[in-house]
């Protein structure tokens, strides 16, 4: 673990994946951070290859289960059944599983084709927030109180995981940062990814960052990938983790196109997500969830900024003393002691 060499891999697709008829070409990807990704070529098709070790791929030291490739596994496989087949098109949907190997922690997918994340696309489609809203809208509230996907779907390792090293840690970055009430925001942070070790509502993406979404072949459709965080979980996790890095994608951004286009990335989204969840709104998305919300979107922006997350993404490389690193703190901190009145414009439908 992981496969030692290219031999080890083709033996596993060919024995896993009947009629597959391998070139011997194989290319690793270094899209994700979490695991070990490689495209195995093969004539007139290309699958995906994963494997999840013990740890997280791009950072050897922080420690995270395995057993997140079959709660992926698992995620996939309600897409074939009712109710969650019928929210997936041609427009947005995930990959399709093709075989699990719990013993190698391994998948293998469908290649859905070398198409460009999220962070990395200039324009999109007028349609492609309504779609993400609506598709994620429709996942929460068509498995809103399913206790058999509660059952399936219980990923408390996962979240265990995100309390050490993301939740428990705003409080020392806080202090070290100077903000002079780290020790309030900290405890909220703390508290929120207690609460998210419980059961939820419905089932969550978990991880809806850019490079959970890939762009294309049209600028309205994205398929959705990397489905290890998903969780019987709370919808404010999903909201605000994609709301917090559409505002860093805006922070960040080299043009005032890419600025406007995330800007409106951002409300189309929302409206779409909040219409989805129809009649069941006020049970997913109360309150609660609101106040929630903020403390989960500054908690990330803190995470991707002074945080165990910053290398490789928006601002790598910029010491603590960076007007972009204390602009974004600032922000995370305003979030997190006042979450109501920062998530309100964004729940309305706003931007």
């Amino acid at each position: 673990m992981p496969f030692l060499n290219s031999e080890d891999i083709l033996a596993f697709v060919s024995g896993a994946v009947p009629g597959f008829k391998s070139t011997g070409a194989i290319k690793a990807l270094s899209g994700g951070n979490l695991n070990y990704v490689w495209r195995v070529f093969g004539e007139g098709q290309s699958l995906i290859v994963k494997q999840a070790p013990p740890y997280i791929a791009k950072a050897p030291d922080i420690p995270l289960s395995s057993q997140r490739i079959l709660i992926e596994a698992a995620a996939l496989r309600l897409f074939d059944q009712h109710p969650l087949h019928g929210i997936i098109s041609d427009d947005l949907r995930p990959p399709r599983l093709l075989y699990t190997d719990e013993k190698k922690h391994a998948l293998i997918l469908e290649d859905v084709g070398e198409l460009e994340s999220l962070d990395n696309h200039e324009v999109f489609g007028q349609s492609l927030g309504t779609n993400l809203g609506t598709f994620i809208g429709k996942l929460h509230r068509f498995t809103f109180q399913n206790e058999a996907i509660a059952e399936a779907i219980d990923n408390r390792q996962i979240q265990q995981s995100r309390l050490e090293v993301q939740y428990t840690q705003i409080r020392q970055l806080l202090n070290d940062f100077g903000i002079s009430n780290w020790a309030e925001l900290g405890d909220k942070a703390e508290k929120l990814g207690e609460k998210y070790l419980t059961k939820g509502k419905c089932l969550i993406m978990g991880d809806l960052w850019p490079r959970s979404i890939l762009i294309g072949p049209k600028e309205d459709q994205a398929r959705i990938i990397d489905w290890e965080f998903a969780h019987f979980g709370r919808p404010a996790q999903d909201v605000a983790h994609f709301l917090a890095h559409l505002w860093m994608l805006q922070h960040r951004a080299g043009s005032s196109d890419k600025k406007t286009a995330d800007r409106q990335l951002q409300g189309t989204f929302v409206r779409g997500y909040l219409a989805a969840l129809g009649p069941k709104k006020p049970l997913l998305f109360d309150e609660e969830e609101i106040k929630d919300a903020g403390i989960h979107f500054g908690a990330e922006i803190l995470a991707r900024t002074l945080g165990s997350f910053q290398s490789g993404y928006l601002y790598e490389g910029l010491r603590h003393d960076d007007s972009k690193i204390k602009e974004a703190v600032n922000v995370a901190a305003r979030y997190i002691g006042a979450p109501m009145e920062g998530l309100t414009s964004f729940t309305n439908g706003g931007s």
